[in-house]
């Protein structure tokens, strides 16, 4: 499918997700119409991203701006994801494995990786193996205590 159907998709899913056109319109700055001509097929219209972003929001759920980070070959990960310990850790691995993609794609970029970068690689990877241990254990106490079952 391209990216312009998957928008479109995407689109239709976020105002049914909102409970309509009029409660979508209302979330964004554009009008009903609006709305309606960036979910049709044959429309060349697609929502631009200022709009997907508030309506995004208004529905609490990355609907149009997931379809817009893969076309782009990235994934939206949220940077909180509720109280406690165990969300606190996940967020912290997120957190990291962000830090670790940047900079692997910025070390890349030349298609060389000198001695220094690949030092550089290996901090970045080992906070993630330190933030990926904790979460682990934060998840594993839980298990143990018997509140999964």
């Amino acid at each position: 499918m391209s990216l312009f159907y998957e928008l479109k998709s995407a689109t239709r899913r976020a105002v049914a997700f909102a409970r309509g056109v009029d409660p979508a319109a209302a979330a964004t700055r554009v009008s009903r119409a609006r709305i309606s001509e960036y979910q049709k097929d044959h429309s060349p219209s697609i929502i631009p991203a200022d709009v997907a972003v508030a309506l995004d929001v208004s529905n609490g759920d990355p609907t149009i701006l997931t379809v817009m980070a893969q076309a782009e070959g990235y994934i939206l990960v949220p940077i909180h994801v509720g109280e406690g310990h165990i969300p606190s850790s996940m967020e912290l691995v997120a957190k990291r494995a962000g830090d670790t993609m940047t900079t692997t794609v910025r070390i890349m970029a030349d298609g060389v990786i000198d001695d220094g970068e690949a030092v550089e690689l290996e901090a970045e990877l080992c906070k993630l193996q330190t933030a990926v241990s904790h979460g682990l254990r934060a998840v594993r106490s839980r298990i143990k205590k018997g509140a999964l079952a």
